[in-house]
């Protein structure tokens, strides 16, 4: 059964071509398995996703790595983070032995690095201010008409 499960993964990604991104691995009986790794093709990156779940299932993490997978691929991301859960893709991360665990499952060997990243505000915390006035918004509205709710 494992070895099925395996090689109809691996036979599904046959069909696609190109430069791809790796999300995990295949789970089956709830482990993890060995090359039987999750990807999403680039040249499918051009619809809509949503991560969407209960607090605690994740969702950050996901967030997390689609983000430094897209950089390590030269694709630029923008991300709203209003916790600031996400600013540690700056530094390289620490390695553990639940990380460990992780990557043995894929082929791919994992290193900590950090990645590129420049902190954008519109309150007056750390990073680089933005600032926008209802006027230039006006520009981009199809109805040129604004309502405030207070």
């Amino acid at each position: 059964m494992q070895e099925k499960f395996v090689s109809e993964i691996a036979a599904a990604y046959h069909e696609f071509e190109g430069d791809y991104i790796t999300l995990g691995a295949g789970m089956l009986n709830g482990e993890a398995q060995h090359h039987a790794e999750v990807r999403i093709p680039l040249k499918t990156l051009n619809r809509h996703g949503l991560i969407a779940g209960a607090t605690g299932t994740g969702k950050t993490v996901s967030l997390q790595v689609l983000a430094e997978q897209f950089s390590a691929k030269g694709i630029p991301v923008v991300l709203m983070d209003l916790k600031g859960d996400l600013s540690g893709l700056a530094a390289a991360g620490a390695t553990n032995k639940h990380i460990v665990k992780r990557h043995s499952f894929l082929i791919e060997d994992w290193s900590a690095k950090g990645f590129p990243l420049e902190l954008l505000s519109l309150s007056d915390e750390p990073g680089v201010r933005l600032k926008a006035t209802v006027t230039e918004f006006m520009n981009h509205m199809p109805n040129r008409s604004i309502t405030f709710v207070t």
